[in-house]
């Protein structure tokens, strides 16, 4: 393989490079400056393929076609490169500019691929005394000397000084990156400007070779570098897109700048303002600012329009030992923060009021630190219904432990209950969670329900206590109601059931004990013979003589109709026995009502536990099948003796 050969296949290599990371720019278009960029890197492939046809050219054509490949690059590089630069500092160009700067390339382009014809770009010989192809013409046409030459440098020199104009508008941290992309542009200009004014050999286009050899340099600016990661940002765009305005004065307080939002707040314009002293412009109305100036302390004032300024003081600071001092004044609208301040404030009366007047007692705990960097929940805040509630004074609730507070909610219940009750407290304190227990408490011989409703507000807790002894009294009440005969005053049989069935849950595994299920024989005809206002008067002394036969433990039921039961917890069967006769001979006696003596005997069945049964539907099952043997043994006989009317179950 010949020298040609071989710079021929590192252009070729080199130009698709240059092609494909162009296009993955291109087409990324992720951030700003990466399409131009991109575009850049593919008219560079143009350039450094068109060298590589004309190495290897072996016609007049080929060499035709290596020579327009490199006029595309020469030509459009500039235009390029101009809009990629401008992109990069922040500016763009508009696509009337960029139409008006093509048409010279595309007429230095054509005129290239036609310069056979009429050699404007450069003129013969193309072909030296050896027969080789002359890259580099003995003489430049008028076209390539006075329009594509002049134009390219003017274009490139643009790009360049956009870069460097912008390097002290652009902050620090961006213009290591804005530096090194100028540097990439010195030595493709330099070749290139050498090759225009003859300098080297006649038949190689070594422009294209310097791009191969800085293609691992520009690889390293893309992927390492990341210079199109982002985009410099000028400081005067920061300065004039500032929502607050900003006002920039010297060591002899003359403005020296201001930007837009600034010179709307003071009606006048910053070429009006340069050089005026600071007191012409506010004087005597805003005596905040110089106040600030004077302090270096932040200041607030109020405009003529009403509106709040914070004023905000900065000396500027410089490194550069000549440069004058001064200092910003910063000016920010807080008129909606002051609004909204006053709004909070008036909430905050209003809430405190209603706090202050609320029926319902409300405590504020707050985490303080205590000794060995541990915290504890003490009240900041306790209203006066909260001294109601707890039998203190308000003043003395402040300060105190939480634990001293809710102690004073559960005064007077057992220890156990106390104890359960602190414990969810603690635990949910600790955990950042809600709680809300209803205690009840007593104090001088009284008792009162509360609510204690505890909420974690940010990082402390508000306790509300809520008198419910009104509610707890409807509800005991309604209770009653439900699980009470109204006639008899004692269980209907959900009460019974309900009781009885807690009861024995709750006894002991060797626990004894007896249910009696009592019926009124006679009950049916005398409420039909004598009514029933009779018939309710003579279950309600049925139902007192139950009370009085039997113990103040033992829990009493009227099913329904003319039946009751009991249940005798906690006897033997003998004591058993001993109460159940005692009840029948209570109720063999006659019913005084009105003018009527009413003789009403009962039948009743008798069942033990856990002999017959261990639970509330066995023992009741038992006590009535023995019940209506009882009654049937005794239905049509007259002479009924006590003995006859017990029948134990089986």
């Amino acid at each position: 393989m010949n020298l040609d050969a071989g710079l021929s296949v590192l252009l070729i290599f080199s130009a698709a490079c240059y092609a494909l990371i162009g296009l993955r720019l291109v087409m990324s278009r992720r951030e700003v400056g990466s399409m131009p960029i991109g575009m850049l890197f593919i008219v560079i492939g143009f350039w450094v393929i068109g060298g590589a046809i004309e190495l290897l050219s072996e016609s007049f054509l080929m060499f035709s076609i290596g020579r327009t490949g490199h006029f595309i690059g020469t030509s459009l590089v500039p235009i390029v490169a101009y809009v990629c630069f401008r992109e990069y500092t922040g500016t763009a160009t508009s696509t009337s500019r960029l139409a008006v700067l093509l048409i010279m390339p595309v007429i230095s382009i054509s005129l290239a691929a036609t310069n056979v014809y009429h050699e404007l770009m450069w003129t013969g010989p193309f072909i030296n005394a050896a027969g080789e192809y002359l890259t580099h013409p003995v003489k430049w046409g008028p076209w390539f000397l006075f329009a594509h030459l002049p134009f390219s440098y003017i274009v490139i020199g643009a790009a360049i000084m956009t870069l460097l104009a912008h390097s002290s508008a652009v902050a620090p941290a961006h213009r290591r990156g804005l530096f090194l992309l100028t540097a990439a542009c010195i030595g493709p200009l330099a070749a290139t400007a050498a090759y225009d004014v003859g300098i080297g050999p006649d038949t190689l286009s070594y422009v294209p070779l310097v791009f191969v050899a800085l293609l691992p340099i520009y690889a390293w600016l893309i992927l390492g570098e990341q210079i199109i990661e982002f985009s410099p940002l000028a400081y005067e765009t920061v300065f004039q897109n500032m929502q607050d305005p900003v006002v920039v004065i010297d060591d002899e307080c003359r403005i020296i700048g201001l930007n837009h939002t600034a010179e709307n707040m003071l009606s006048i314009n910053e070429a009006q303002a340069l050089r005026t002293p600071l007191e012409n412009l506010f004087g005597d109305e805003a005596p905040e600012v110089f106040e600030a100036l004077n302090s270096g302390e932040p200041r607030k004032m109020m405009t003529q329009t009403g509106r709040f300024l914070h004023v905000q003081v900065s000396p500027m600071k410089s490194t550069r030992g000549p440069a004058r001092g001064g200092q910003v004044l910063m000016f920010r609208d807080v008129s909606d923060v002051e609004k909204a301040q006053s709004d909070v404030r008036k909430s905050e009366k209003l809430l405190r009021t209603l706090i202050d007047h609320s029926v319902n007692g409300i405590v504020r705990f707050s985490w303080v630190e205590v000794e060995d960097g541990q915290r504890a929940l003490r009240s900041i805040f306790a209203n006066s219904a909260a001294g109601t509630f707890l039998g203190s004074e308000v003043d003395d609730l402040v300060d105190c432990s939480a634990t001293q507070v809710i102690r004073h909610a559960v005064s007077g219940m057992d220890d156990d209950v106390v104890d359960d009750v602190m414990h969810r407290f603690a635990a949910s304190a600790e955990g950042g969670k809600s709680l809300d227990v209803e205690v009840v408490q007593r104090r001088n011989g009284t008792a009162r329900w509360l609510r204690v409703i505890c909420e974690p507000v940010g990082d402390d807790i508000a306790a509300t206590f809520v008198d419910i002894t009104d509610r707890k009294a409807k509800e005991q009440q309604m209770e009653s109601i439900a699980t009470s005969d109204p006639l008899t005053g004692v269980l209907n049989r959900r009460g019974f059931e309900r009781d009885a069935a807690q009861r024995l849950t709750q006894s002991e595994d060797d626990a004894t004990g007896a249910l009696l299920f009592i019926d009124l024989n006679d009950f049916k005809g005398i409420n039909d013979q004598f009514g029933h206002e009779v018939g309710d008067q003579l279950l309600k002394v049925a139902a007192e003589r139950l009370k009085k036969s039997l113990r103040s433990c033992d829990i009493i039921g009227r099913p329904g109709g003319d039946e009751f039961v009991a249940l005798v917890p906690d006897v033997d069967s003998q004591t058993a026995d001993k109460l159940a006769k005692r009840l029948t001979s209570s109720l063999e006696e006659p019913y005084n009502i009105g003018r009527q003596t009413l003789v009403c005997k009962a039948s009743i069945g008798l069942a033990l536990y856990p002999k017959n049964a261990n639970t509330l539907t066995g023992l009741l099952r038992e006590a009535d099948q023995a019940m209506y043997r009882a009654k049937a043994r005794c239905r049509g006989v007259t002479n009924i003796r006590g003995e006859d009317l017990l029948e134990k179950a089986m």
